[in-house]
């Protein structure tokens, strides 16, 4: 038996009941290499849930309350049960976990919804970290005993890959944190945090996965898989093959192996299983996962790109501004004004109507303009992109509703207040 096992299960619902069947084979197959115990937490993915805007890029309901019902049976002396989620694009957790329904989770099953921004916090130093020596991550996180991670099966182009379970551990760092050397260094960004949440259990929602797009706003299609494993490397090799992609070409999944976080090669990994790899291949053959060179984004901005090419950055989130308005207001794309954008450092002199200056670097190039925008950080922050582009050149992202400007400029600095009180007198 090999040491890596990745456990592929059919599943062609979202019934809590047959996930929870697929859920149970998995174990069968001693897909666990520790006792569920103690106290328990369950990360998904919920960087944004919301009925209108993004309807497929997070972990739905059904699938964690296949594991709550998994960890109820098959735990051992469990203290408490945490779902601990921190949601992306600067709007709050809670909102997401209303937006995805967990929160009848909490009654039905006794657990808790933890959102990190509201939340006690602890420093965790890395002692493997090449972009971080420590960080700040949710009280119960760095006190848990048992870790499960539940990704959703979705591309991403930051990037150019897929948000498998490495890169859900983005999630369990704050948004300060979050965007911090996030840019050409995310791979080993996403590699230094694993030594703090490194999962004990992963549970993939590939039921549908989400593809082509922007995280958040991306369509969807019928994948009817479950991904399990105990190896968040393995797991993200197998997951790539469905994929149809090439491990080999994602550099976080190198970049963890080489630390010796999991196997090299699918060669090391015992697939088990009813849905075969070549199925999701087949599903996924003909889908475009949209990725493209932002300058090659077909639009009416004329883009230019210089050094450094951070997909991870300035280049890959302006990328999935694109994809936002491309995945639901596609006929905005015809409307966009000529703007020449400019993101990194610009060698050769540019001289526009208007100038669009995306990132820290980009404002080292040398550009004559009638109008300039400058849309500051390294890199810029999806909220502020939102912003920028709705106040200065009038374009209205799906995210421009006014729920979400509430939530994102209201609510969520009164959450980022409350935890700052609950971190009063904590280190």
């Amino acid at each position: 038996m090999k040491k890596y096992r990745v456990y592929l299960g059919a599943c062609d619902s979202y019934d809590a009941d047959k996930i929870t069947a697929v859920l149970e084979k998995a174990l069968q197959e001693k897909i666990l290499t520790k006792p569920i115990s103690g106290k328990v937490v369950i990360k998904p993915n919920l960087v944004m849930a919301h009925a209108k805007v993004a309807t497929e890029g997070y972990t739905r309901k059904e699938v964690v309350e296949g594991i709550l019902r998994i960890v109820q049976k098959h735990g051992q002396d469990v203290e408490k049960i945490d779902i601990v989620e921190k949601s992306g694009l600067g709007i709050t957790t809670a909102g997401q976990f209303r937006g995805a329904g967990y929160r009848p989770l909490k009654k039905k099953y006794g657990v808790k919804l933890r959102a990190m921004e509201e939340r006690r916090r602890r420093i965790a130093v890395l002692e493997k970290g090449k972009i971080h020596r420590h960080i700040s991550i949710a009280a119960e996180m760095a006190e848990r005993d048992f870790l499960i991670f539940a990704p959703k099966l979705k591309t991403n182009v930051l990037t150019f890959a897929y948000s498998g379970a490495l890169k859900l551990n983005i999630g369990t760092i704050d948004s300060k944190e979050r965007l911090d050397n996030h840019n050409c260094h995310l791979p080993a960004k996403i590699v230094d945090i694993l030594e703090a949440a490194n999962p004990d259990l992963i549970v993939t929602d590939g039921i549908r996965f989400a593809f082509g797009g922007c995280q958040m706003t991306q369509p969807g299609a019928d994948m009817g898989v479950i991904a399990v494993s105990n190896n968040a490397v393995a797991h993200d090799i197998v997951c790539a093959h469905l994929l149809g992609l090439d491990p080999d070409e994602i550099v976080h999944i190198r970049e963890a192996a080489s630390r010796d976080y999991g196997p090299s090669s699918i060669d090391e990994i015992e697939i088990l299983g009813d849905f075969p790899i070549k199925k999701g291949r087949k599903i996924c053959k003909k889908l475009d996962f949209g990725f493209i060179p932002v300058e090659k984004f077909p639009c009416k901005f004329k883009i230019h790109v210089g050094v450094p090419y951070c997909y991870g950055g300035c280049q890959g989130i302006f990328l999935d501004w694109l994809h936002m308005i491309k995945d639901k207001k596609p006929r905005l794309l015809k409307k966009f004004p000529k703007i020449d954008v400019i993101i990194g450092k610009v060698k050769k002199p540019i001289v526009a109507k208007k100038a669009l200056l995306i990132g820290d670097c980009a404002t080292a190039s040398q550009v004559g303009a009638k109008k300039t925008v400058i849309i500051k950080g390294c890199p810029p922050s999806h909220k502020m992109i939102v912003w920028k582009m709705m106040t200065r050149f009038r374009l209205l992202a799906p995210m421009v509703r006014v729920s979400l400007i509430f939530d994102g400029f209201v609510l969520y600095p009164l959450k980022k207040i409350k935890g700052w009180f609950a971190n009063l007198g904590y280190s």
